[in-house]
């Protein structure tokens, strides 16, 4: 077996280096902030292979067996379960998301339903993310030079009308909803872009991460108008510049 690609020596220094003139309790409080990153690191790669597992054909069974845990345990982990039934942290559903995303899940189900759709697809999510004019994603969409038709001629889809969801209104359309495989992994995606980048919440654009980090036509839509995760996590960095230097103003 190849050496650790970490040492601890390495996380160590890591820490050290974070408050270099600090004492012994700064070093406490870094090396609290540095464990929960690895932490949230070790769940998105634990979380990247089994997503490889299950695309191979791997049963839930099997990947339980090699987690050393049962098939319910590995499902009720890995799987986002978007019926409430196993919510996301904190004991609410949807808890991460912020009202953005949470309208934008909404408003891709409007969008399906136009298109004649039963279940929301990867094409109807990303549409649906122009429906938040305010939200990173679109804004992100537009500072790469792309308008709301250019995007729906892509997907040929036809966008549907802004509606702001109250939040018990949003909560129970969102366990209404129901998504292909291909949506399902555009939402899992989004949290995993979420993890490594270290947020938590996911906003509009960790839904925008998750649509162009997931295989299929749906990506290479995206990238094919000029969208990447490069690009994407490019401008985010922009854009949570300006908004903490407008804080910082304010």
């Amino acid at each position: 077996m190849s050496s650790f690609p970490v040492s601890l020596d390495d996380l160590i220094a890591y820490v050290r280096s974070l408050h270099p003139d600090g004492g012994p309790l700064d070093n406490v409080a870094d090396a609290v902030t540095v464990s929960a990153r690895l932490d949230e690191q070790s769940d998105a790669l634990l979380g990247h292979f089994v997503d490889q597992a299950r695309r191979s054909g791997a049963s839930w069974t099997q990947i339980g067996s090699h987690l050393g845990v049962s098939k319910q345990a590995a499902r009720k982990r890995f799987v986002l379960r978007w019926d409430g039934s196993d919510p996301i942290p904190d004991g609410q559903m949807f808890s991460r998301f912020t009202p953005c995303a949470r309208n934008t899940l909404v408003a891709a189900g409007r969008v399906a339903e136009r298109a004649g759709a039963q279940v929301i697809d990867a094409a109807h999510l990303a549409v649906a993310l122009l429906n938040e004019p305010e939200g990173l994603a679109a804004k992100i969409i537009h500072g790469a030079g792309l308008s709301d038709e250019q995007v729906c001629v892509a997907f040929e889809l036809v966008p549907v009308q802004g509606q702001d969801e109250q939040d018990e209104a949003a909560a129970a359309a969102l366990g209404a909803l129901r998504f292909t495989d291909a949506g399902e992994a555009a939402l899992q995606g989004s949290v995993k872009a979420a993890l490594r980048l270290g947020h938590h919440y996911i906003g509009t654009e960790h839904l925008l991460l998750g649509l162009l980090g997931a295989d299929g036509p749906d990506a290479e839509t995206l990238m094919a108008i000029g969208l990447s995760v490069e690009s994407v996590e490019r401008a985010l960095a922009d854009e949570i510049a300006k908004i903490q230097a407008q804080r910082r103003v304010g």
